[in-house]
């Protein structure tokens, strides 16, 4: 119980914090509008034909595009808490200065993942909100009650990305710059995941990659619930899948985390920030 109120605390620390910039919380639905929501329409428009999207319908057996690329952006917005949320908050106290302090406390230090991931939980809910009302109102987006049938693979996604938002957090701790590693993975990461477009359209050397992530089933899973569109492989077994991707990310990034920090207890590392 101890961890738990200690993992709300930080939380509701993040929360807090961040409340105090509108600016910052405004932009965290308008930035996903403009970099990739509104781009990626227009170019789906752009080769429609007849109001319908004949290469989606082709690939996935739907002409839904609006609702292709926001519920694409539900997983997109997972992975993207994950690494800046979770494991870019990791350098954020670094730079401040506050890591050493924080991890002198008695909680145990992989408890500020999932304070961080809590936190980020709630601010990415409060951002879905506010691009799938931008969806309705301005993209003819339809939401179908059928999409409530994949929030098990959407939880599973959240668990899984805690997972890896672990491993990522590990290498944060153990590089130097990190930013660009984040942004880097964080684009790498959801583009095989299959956010943007189906994965069968990936070069063939990285669909195997794609069919590794959790992620790619989630997403996949919640266009088949909420859409109506063609699976990869069905839907019992791509939640098979992501079942088990999730059982392996969760421990796998668990046991990074404790490697990392006891590497930087040997080598002194901590207090460098």
């Amino acid at each position: 119980m101890g961890e738990l109120r200690s993992a709300i605390a930080i939380a509701r620390k993040d929360i807090r914090n961040l409340s105090r910039y509108r600016i910052a919380v405004a932009s965290m639905a308008f930035t996903p509008l403009y970099q990739f929501v509104i781009p990626a329409f227009l170019f789906g428009a752009a080769f429609s034909v007849g109001g319908r999207a004949p290469g989606l319908v082709a690939t996935l057996g739907t002409d839904d595009l609006a609702g292709f690329i926001f519920l694409g952006g539900v997983i997109g917005g997972i992975v993207s808490t994950a690494f800046w949320g979770m494991a870019m908050s990791i350098r954020n106290e670094m730079d401040m200065g506050t890591l050493e302090p924080s991890w002198i406390t008695p909680t145990a230090h992989e408890t500020f993942v999932i304070g961080r991931a809590a936190g980020g939980l709630v601010i990415f809910v409060a951002t879905q909100v506010a691009l799938f009302a931008f969806g309705i109102v301005f993209m003819d987006l339809r939401l179908r009650p059928e999409m409530l049938l994949a929030l098990p693979a959407v939880a599973l996604a959240l668990l899984s990305m805690v997972g890896v938002a672990y491993i990522l957090a590990a290498i944060v701790l153990l590089i130097r710059e990190a930013n660009f590693f984040i942004d880097t993975a964080n684009f790498l990461f959801v583009t095989a995941s299959g956010v943007s477009f189906p994965v069968t359209l990936l070069p063939g050397v990285l669909q195997p990659v794609a069919l590794a992530l959790p992620t790619t089933y989630a997403v996949d899973i919640l266009r088949a619930q909420a859409l109506g569109s063609r699976p990869l492989f069905g839907v019992g077994i791509e939640y098979a899948f992501l079942i088990a991707g999730t059982l392996v990310a969760y421990p796998l990034g668990r046991w990074a985390f404790s490697r990392a920090e006891r590497t930087m207890r040997r080598r002194g590392m901590l207090a460098m920030y």
